[in-house]
């Protein structure tokens, strides 16, 4: 065997090894090893045994149970067509069934929906005979009620297909509103003359005893009867087209009681101011207007005490008012065409309405948000007249301010005097400041902002027109006599009117309403840049971040920013001109103080005291009499800022044409910071109480020709190291430099250069 499976003769070999290896005394598992396969062999022999005798035997019941399959499945295609057979018989026996259902079906939802219908009919029968069953017995609230559920059983039929039903109803429901209507307005007719409505002026008296508690009681119920009535659809429709007007249009319609309350009045309105009657004006809208205020005025007591409680939650009176404005707002709207005809009559009427306006809200509170009579004048038509008109006759308000003969003199704000001089406010500017606060309460009550920002552009207009002409008849004044003839007109009351200008514009800018201005103008600016930038751009969203970016920026500026700095710029140029005025005056005199011989003038020594010097006393008298003109001519805010540069001036005057050009020995220093210190500052000290902090420069510049002759050389040898090196960089240079700054504080000097001391030194006679 080994030689025909040499592999399995190795396996055999190896496993022999594994089990018994080199140890002898182990051959004795042989034995077992051998019993072992033995055992196996044979069982695997029984195994082997078995199967050729049971598989043909599993074969013949395998294809004995196929062959019974078989005969199933044909049993079940026999059933299967057995029965689809009979469900095609049936399914034509239910198709049958389903169609005499169906027609059934049909038979019964048209009855349905002739019930349905007959019971609609029936039911708006039913209601029409227990309403005439009320009205007959004088039940109006329990009319009222039963109309009611017919117009909501009405209002059910508005989807419905049956345009006859629908007819019907609503034919039915629009009879008893015209007959209740009628009975009740009857009624109510008869209980307001009890009451003798309406309570017109010659009517007061009547307030001061009430009617009696029946007629209150009637005049009560039939006001909640007509309160509760419920206007047909149709109806309503009628009502809103009546109004083809677009302003027209934004008048709701009042319920029926209120317009029971109106209508006398109506009456009234029309035959005073609808027909031929000389009331009847084009040229007097006060006279209705005010008729319409006195009729509010009138009725408001009786209103808010008799009809409120029976109107809640709604107001009463606004409502009755609004009424009474519709009449108004009507009769503006048949006049509109005469009144844009003649100027005059659209500035009156413009006035009135404005007038009116105001009144209705002040005494009556008349929301803003209800339609008024400003609805008239923002139409484009009428708004663009009316924008004309007040630009027209702003400037020619305007030019009769600024050439009349007392223009410029200053009116009196109260009985302080010093109220006074802070502010100096000419006539001229307080016509055109009060002009322009007239401007803003006429456009202030305006609902829309869009025509609110078309005012503030007027205005701003006009600020800057004004600015324009104040700055021509400046320019009119002869700048050499400005200072000279005190007496001759000058640039002092512009200033101050200009003065006055910016004030109140400062103060108007932080006011609620122009901060609102603001917001909106900062907000329609943005739209429109958006707009323009959108339309150049293919990206929309770019532009808008960028607007949204500076949006913050410009809401924290004013409306007036941008006049304000026009007018405080022309404000410094006029300053600027009247302290030049002055130093013109103050260089002339000063000629002989600067000639003088300083070099030469004798040691302060050989003097008991010094005197002011002979030569500076007209310089010193033109600084003095500049002085109290600036005071008397300027508002006190203007003079602080006039004195303080005229004190500028006259130091940088003196220090550069006086000590930088002239020779001084001691007797010359002496003299000079006598007159500095004793005379030239003094005259500045009724003003502040440090006046030597504006004449620093001049102070230092005579404390160092007043050095000792010792600490002048030594001064003058360091100040000359530091300005020879002050162009090198080094690190010595910067010392010397140093040195020379600290040279300087320890004389006192803080205020001069270390440029300007050596050029001061320089002028000392050693």
């Amino acid at each position: 065997m080994s030689e025909e499976n040499p592999d399995l003769q190795r396996k055999i070999v190896k496993a022999l090894n594994e089990e018994i290896g080199t140890d002898l005394k182990q051959l004795h598992k042989l034995k077992e090893l051998y019993d072992e396969t033995k055992a196996v062999q044979d069982n695997l022999r029984e195994k082997l045994s078995l199967v050729s005798t049971e598989a043909p035997t599993k074969v013949q019941n395998t294809l004995k149970e196929v062959e019974e399959l078989s005969q199933k499945l044909v049993t079940l295609e026999d059933q299967y067509s057995h029965l689809k057979i009979e469900a095609k018989s049936h399914l034509t026996s239910v198709d049958t069934f389903l169609s005499n259902f169906d027609s059934q079906l049909q038979e019964i939802e048209r009855l349905e929906l002739e019930f349905a219908y007959l019971k609609c009919v029936k039911t708006v029968e039913e209601l029409s005979e227990k309403l005439q069953h009320s009205l007959q017995s004088n039940q109006d609230m329990e009319a009222v009620e039963l109309y009611n559920k017919l117009v909501q059983h009405n209002c059910m039929l508005e989807q419905s297909q049956c345009d006859n039903l629908k007819k019907f109803a609503n034919d039915t429901v629009i009879f008893w509103f015209e007959l209740l209507k009628e009975k009740l307005r009857k009624e109510m007719q008869e209980t307001l003359k009890l009451i003798q409505w309406p309570l017109i002026s010659t009517n007061q008296e009547v307030l001061k005893t009430m009617p009696p508690p029946d007629v209150m009681s009637k005049f009560q119920l039939y006001f909640q009867c007509l309160e509760k009535i419920k206007i047909p659809p149709k109806q309503l429709e009628d009502a809103s087209n009546f109004g083809d007007h677009v302003i027209l249009s934004r008048f709701t319609s009042n319920s029926l009681a209120l317009q029971e309350l109106i209508y006398p009045l109506l009456k009234r309105f029309l035959y005073h101011f609808g027909g031929n009657r000389p009331t009847n004006r084009r040229d007097k809208p006060e006279w209705y207007m005010r008729q319409i205020l006195q009729w509010i005025g009138d009725h408001a007591e009786f209103i808010e005490t008799n009809v409120q409680p029976l109107y809640e939650p709604h107001n009463a009176l606004t409502d009755f008012s609004r009424g009474l404005v519709q009449l108004a707002v009507e009769k503006l709207v048949k006049d509109t065409p005469v009144i844009l005809e003649e100027d005059t009559i659209l500035a009156h009427t413009i006035g009135e309405v404005l007038s009116f306006e105001s009144e209705l809200r002040t005494s009556f509170s008349y929301p803003s948000s209800q339609p008024s009579a400003l609805l008239v004048l923002t139409q484009p038509q009428f708004f663009a007249r009316w924008i004309t008109l007040e630009r027209a006759f702003a400037v020619e308000k305007m030019d009769i301010l600024l050439i009349s003969d007392t223009a410029w003199t200053c009116v009196s704000v109260d009985d302080s005097l010093e109220a006074e001089d802070d502010v100096r406010l000419t006539e001229c500017g307080e016509g055109f400041l009060q002009m322009l606060l007239a401007i803003t309460d006429r456009y202030k009550i305006l609902p829309q902002p869009g025509h609110k920002l078309q005012f503030l552009d007027l205005q701003l207009e006009l600020l800057d027109e004004f600015r324009i002409r104040l700055l021509q008849l400046a320019g009119q004044s002869k700048f050499h006599e400005l200072f000279a003839n005190r007496s001759s007109p000058n640039i002092s009351p512009f200033l101050n009117t200009l003065t006055a200008v910016i004030n109140v514009l400062d103060d108007w800018a932080d006011l609620p309403f122009f901060v609102q201005l603001h917001s909106y103008k900062v907000q329609m600016e943005n739209v429109e840049r958006l707009a323009a930038e959108a339309i150049s751009n293919d990206e929309s969203s770019l532009p808008w971040l960028r607007t949204q970016a500076q949006t913050t920026k410009e809401e924290e500026g004013s409306v007036f920013d941008s006049i304000i700095e026009l007018l405080k710029r022309m404000q410094e140029d006029l300053l600027r001109r009247l302290v030049e005025a002055v130093m013109l005056e103050v260089k002339a005199k000063s000629q002989p103080y600067r000639l003088d011989k300083w070099g030469s003038l004798p040691s302060p020594d050989e003097f008991i005291q010094l005197s002011l010097s002979p030569t500076g006393s007209a310089m010193l008298q033109a600084i003095a009499i500049g002085l109290l003109w600036l005071k008397d001519s300027l508002a006190s805010t203007m003079f602080v800022e006039a004195w303080q540069k005229l004190a500028a001036q006259v130091n940088e005057f003196l220090l550069e044409e006086l000590i930088l050009q002239r020779q001084f020995n001691d007797g010359g220093a002496a003299q000079l910071s006598f007159d500095v210190q004793q005379n030239l500052i003094p005259l500045f000290g009724q003003y502040t109480t440090k006046p030597e902090n504006y004449f620093k420069e001049l102070k230092d510049a005579c404390t160092l020709l007043r050095l000792p002759r010792p600490i002048t050389l030594l001064l003058l040898e360091t100040l000359a190291i530091a300005v020879q090196d002050s162009d090198n960089t080094l690190v010595r240079s910067n010392r010397a430099i140093f040195n020379g700054k600290q040279a300087l504080k320890e004389q006192g000097i803080k205020k001069l250069s270390v440029e300007d001391a050596l050029s001061v030194l320089r002028r000392r006679i050693l």
